[in-house]
């Protein structure tokens, strides 16, 4: 298990795809503004220009449909051209799923060891046969705090649908679509990671993007830990003396 894992973006200054998946949308906060890649059974790149050289560690491939198990991409960088490092070797595109789960959306993710670039290239290779589409792009420094979220942290399922009680008995219902919410406690937080939370809460606030996955190891499961939203009732954090600092935080996932 590792730690909780929150983000948010670092600005791209350019986005340029080597086919398809309608350009610079993938840089659009709304996951369902997909765009589609127009071939398969290659390689097709997104290159990413932050404008200027930045330590990142993490980079998020959000509402990915159609990715195959077989489905693999590679993220390379550098200060000066987009293949000069490697950050991630060739790997599977989709998150690892639940236990008996595959679902028809899943998303691309890494983080690893922290790497200057200024130049990304996300390399994806799907199979002939089943056209990829993918939603926004995510890339940054994310924050991980020394102690792990406290117990007691969950998930729950919104639904934005609506169900009116029938003087029969029954329901009138209004469909709507079910989102994920999830709400973890930070402890023991020091000086300095209470500084970078207020700072990471400045600038996201409660309507822009942030990235929250629970555990962000690659193992079984991940697909369902890693949540792509917006901080809700952002709180004041507690000290309870000079070396004990507590904070609560609560997101919605975007879908």
């Amino acid at each position: 298990m590792a730690n909780i894992l929150i983000m948010g973006p670092t600005a791209i200054s350019a986005l340029v795809v080597s086919r398809g998946f309608g350009g610079a949308t993938r840089r659009t906060a709304d996951p369902k503004e997909v765009g589609t890649d127009s071939g398969g059974g290659s390689a097709v790149n997104i290159d990413i220009d932050l404008g200027s050289s930045q330590s990142i560690n993490t980079v998020f491939l959000g509402s990915i449909l159609g990715a195959t198990g077989t489905g693999t991409w590679t993220i390379t960088g550098g200060t000066g051209a987009y293949t000069t490092t490697t950050l991630k070797a060739s790997g599977a595109l989709r998150a690892n799923d639940a236990a008996g789960q595959s679902p028809a959306v899943s998303h691309g993710f890494w983080t690893g060891t922290a790497a200057t670039v200024r130049y990304l290239r996300l390399s994806l290779n799907q199979p002939t046969g089943t056209p990829l589409q993918a939603g926004n792009v995510m890339v940054g420094s994310a924050f991980q705090p020394t102690w792990n979220k406290e117990w007691g942290s969950g998930r729950q399922v919104i639904d934005t649908g609506s169900a009116t009680r029938l003087p029969g008995g029954g329901f009138a219902t209004v469909e709507g679509a079910r989102a994920g919410s999830y709400r973890w406690t930070l402890g023991d937080l020091t000086d300095a990671e209470v500084d970078t939370l207020y700072a990471l809460q400045m600038d996201r606030g409660e309507t822009r993007p942030v990235l929250v996955v629970e555990d962000p190891a690659a193992t079984t499961g991940l697909r369902n830990r890693i949540h792509y939203g917006r901080f809700t009732g952002l709180r004041a954090y507690e000290r309870r003396n000079p070396k004990q600092t507590r904070w609560d935080f609560s997101m919605e996932e975007w879908i």
